[in-house]
């Protein structure tokens, strides 16, 4: 019996670490924060890219066109924090980061 109990506990686990699918908007407001927001949801959030062979997601608005709407796969890091590669004007504020692995435009 523990045996089954352990054996499900792990499948349990694995399965949450599955990659999901969000769209997201860019917001395009003037503070050192997170600029990306998750249709449904309230706080704003970061995208950071799971390797470099992929696009950069946060230079792909060309700064004129709103709304600017993506799709992107991948998983939620645990608690908020800053990406690595994220830079701005001021001390950035914390969020949920979203590392992505596959991207896809929708609205530009």
């Amino acid at each position: 019996m523990t045996k089954l109990i352990t054996f499900i506990s792990f499948i349990l686990l694995l399965s949450f670490d599955e990659p999901i699918k969000i769209v997201a908007y860019y917001s395009a407001i003037s503070c050192p924060c997170a600029q990306w927001k998750v249709e449904g949801e309230k706080e704003n959030i970061y995208l950071e890219r799971e390797n470099e062979k992929l696009q950069d997601v946060n230079k792909l608005w060309d700064g004129k066109t709103l709304p600017f709407k993506i799709s992107l796969k991948g998983k939620f890091k645990d608690g908020k924090g800053i990406p690595k590669s994220f830079t701005t004007k001021g001390k950035p504020k914390a969020a949920k980061i979203f590392v992505y692995n596959q991207l896809e435009v929708i609205k530009n």
